[in-house]
């Protein structure tokens, strides 16, 4: 009888995702065009989402503002898989924290504009990937052959905590200049965060992952899976920034960066 390696699966897809979106996001940062306008059209079409599509909504498109059943059936499953299973108990709450948090903020923070969409590929990436998160916390402890540090604990909880009120801060920010400047995506100002990056929500999310990481026991799928999240936010982060710069040229400020600041 064979045993299926779900630590093993879990990896390959995360990896497989990360591969599949870097490769289009890279294409499109560097302005890539091809004389086969279908490629084209998936790129545009079915990659980008909110302010970065210049397509208007089609059919197989779906609100901005479903973003929040991501987060519903993520709660819904993830809290089921933790009282079935009963492990990794800190790591668990605080996504189950994360969760609850975003799902907040997306009911009554965000102020998603009425043509802002996403591909339908985008929402179901969005709907699988928070039950499988789930999935790699329990293969995690199920594969796991380290220990815990008690400073991975401390750290972790303090780098969590941090980033994720500082990604709540920048989401109520954006919301608020949207409301003061009456426009779908005014030049982000009001919160020191801006000052360095175009983004820091994206940067928040990658820190948030990297604490949840601290408290694994860092096997091949976690490592996979936090990989996913740094391509997909840092490839966010950079086409966003893109955008900006294109969209406003000198009105916007020169010194913030995508990444890292006066880098990048």
């Amino acid at each position: 009888m064979i045993e299926i390696n779900i630590n093993l699966l879990l990896s390959l897809f995360w990896l497989a995702i990360s591969v599949a979106v870097l490769i289009p996001g890279l294409w499109l940062l560097f302005d890539g065009k091809t004389s086969i306008t279908i490629i084209n059209i998936i790129l545009q079409r079915f990659y980008l989402f909110g302010k970065l599509k210049n397509e208007k909504q089609i059919l197989t498109d779906v609100p901005k503002s479903y973003f929040r059943h991501f987060y519903i059936i993520g709660l819904l499953i993830n809290i089921v898989l933790f009282l079935f299973y009963r492990s990794s108990y800190v790591l668990f709450i605080i996504f189950i924290c994360h969760m609850f948090r975003r799902l907040y903020e997306c009911i009554y923070i965000h102020r998603f504009s009425q043509n802002a969409s996403m591909s339908f590929l985008h929402y179901l990436i969005g709907i699988i990937h928070y039950p499988l998160v789930g999935l790699t916390i329990i293969t995690d402890d199920k594969y796991s052959s380290k220990n815990i540090s008690i400073i991975n604990y401390c750290l972790a909880l303090l780098l969590f905590l941090n980033a994720s009120y500082i990604q709540y801060r920048v989401h109520l920010t954006l919301a608020q200049n949207r409301r003061k400047e009456n426009e779908n995506y005014p030049i982000p100002n009001g919160y020191w965060a801006f000052e360095y990056f175009s983004c820091p929500n994206y940067i928040a999310e990658i820190f948030i992952y990297i604490s949840f990481l601290f408290l694994s026991h860092r096997t091949l799928c976690f490592l996979s899976l936090t990989i996913w999240v740094i391509v997909n936010q840092c490839l966010s982060a950079l086409l966003t920034h893109r955008w900006y710069c294109q969209h406003y040229q000198q009105l916007y400020p020169s010194k913030r960066c995508a990444i890292i600041p006066f880098i990048l």
